[in-house]
């Protein structure tokens, strides 16, 4: 048994390669379905920063042993396939993590200590989304599954005990803070706010918090953006008249599930004759990206995304130093903790089958001394000597009970069912 991660992330790989392995909501499923097919199921974590695939290392058997390490293989083969991405151009942003290590880094993740703003909450539901996903295509069970939700209960409990969620940023609120700091005071300027999702409309209540008061809302639901506008004093206007209206917006933040631009260069530039020397900011928090980046090349428009934001979250992550360090710990025990559960997990089957067979040889063997001594015992002598089995059996088992529970590696169960003759284990 063994956990794995093939992933990459804002650390590891740009946004441009980043948003060809990005997932929408609707597309996990396909993609779990998908990935089963290549013999990993598992679970999908699709964010702004990172995708994860995470699965249980499958091995390959080898005469009467297992060859590990294939599981890698054939979630990067998927990848290739299902992604339409040669692999020389997507492997060397890509990290591997086993065991011990995978347990860490989803713990990590879950915290909020691997995001690029520190102690984000969006991570949480994210991961709790993953999991559900997995859970609804049948793709995730038995280990896996125990990781994910012990997973989410050291997030919180990360998040409870060392201080690093306490006034946490999102990436809609650092987006915010960027555009605060190029622009200074936000009170006076028009905002759009293309998407009303959740990052869509946490950036569109900041926004409002930061002083905005004119505040247009689109989406490709109408209702939504007429939800969002409601709750902000705001407008909403039909996707389709979007490019009319960014002629009007100081401030753009986009936040859709699209996978490709919906607003392109040119929409861009249109709106501009109007308005040369008026500057437009745009703030594409999207994965895959919103905006055309060719936008950012037009005169007086100025183009931020998510990978702009490493500043702003560099300079919180260096504020919160003796909280991060303690949210470390505490990922680290929980690490432990579960690793302890794994070795008991990994010794179960072959544990159950001693027993089993040693309960067999009991019962046996007190079947035969019970038809020869069958007139000469009572009630109470029978119970003795079924109490007396039972304890000879469970003092020998002991020993062995305690070692295997306490071991890691594979070959050593497989010895165990040799000196026992038990059956071997069904992969």
């Amino acid at each position: 048994m063994e956990f794995l991660v093939v992933g990459l992330n804002h650390r590891t790989a740009p946004l441009e390669v980043r948003e060809k392995l990005s997932l929408s909501t609707d597309g996990l499923y396909s993609g779990l379905k998908a990935m089963e097919t290549y013999d990993v199921p598992g679970a999908i974590l699709s964010t702004c920063n990172r995708s994860e695939f995470y699965a249980m290392e499958p091995g390959e058997t080898q005469g009467s042993l297992v060859a590990w390490g294939v599981g890698d293989q054939r979630i990067k083969q998927f990848l290739v396939d299902y992604f339409d991405v040669p692999l020389v151009e997507l492997e060397r942003y890509l990290y591997v993590y086993r065991e011990r290590d995978c347990i860490r880094h989803l713990f990590r993740v879950v915290s909020g200590l691997d995001s690029m703003v520190l102690g984000e909450e969006q991570i949480v539901g994210q991961v709790r989304d993953a999991l559900e996903a997995a859970a609804n295509t049948g793709t995730i069970a038995g280990p896996l599954s125990h990781l994910f939700q012990q997973a989410l209960r050291v997030g919180r409990r990360v998040r409870r005990q060392s201080g690093i969620g306490r006034n946490a940023l999102s990436v809609s609120r650092a987006c915010v803070e960027l555009a605060k700091s190029s622009l200074g005071n936000l009170g006076g300027l028009k905002a759009m706010v293309v998407g009303a999702g959740d990052a869509g409309g946490l950036a569109a209540e900041v926004l409002n918090l930061s002083g905005v008061k004119d505040i247009t809302v689109t989406n490709r639901t109408y209702s939504r953006a007429v939800e969002l506008a409601n709750t902000l004093s705001g407008q909403a206007i039909p996707f389709q008249d979007m490019p009319q209206a960014l002629g009007n917006a100081d401030l753009v933040i986009a936040s859709t599930g699209s996978p490709g631009y919906v607003l392109e260069a040119n929409m861009v530039r249109n709106a501009m004759v109007g308005r040369p020397d008026r500057p437009m900011f745009l703030m594409d928090i999207a994965v895959p990206r919103d905006i055309d980046p060719a936008a950012g090349q037009i005169p007086n428009v100025f183009l931020h995304d998510v990978d702009d934001l490493n500043e702003a979250a560099e300079a919180r992550r260096q504020d919160k130093a003796r909280e991060v360090q303690w949210a470390e710990e505490l990922v680290e025990e929980e690490v432990l903790e579960l690793l302890d559960w794994c070795r008991v997990e990994q010794a179960r089957p072959t544990v159950i089958a001693l027993r089993d067979k040693a309960e067999k040889i009991r019962e046996e063997e007190l079947s035969k001394t019970f038809r020869k001594l069958q007139r000469d015992l009572s009630p109470e002598q029978r119970a003795a000597l079924e109490a007396m089995s039972r304890s000879i059996v469970k003092k020998l088992l002991h020993g062995p009970t305690v070692y295997l529970k306490g071991q890691r590696n594979s070959s050593d169960f497989h010895t165990a069912r040799e000196i026992f003759q038990l059956p071997e284990e069904e992969n």
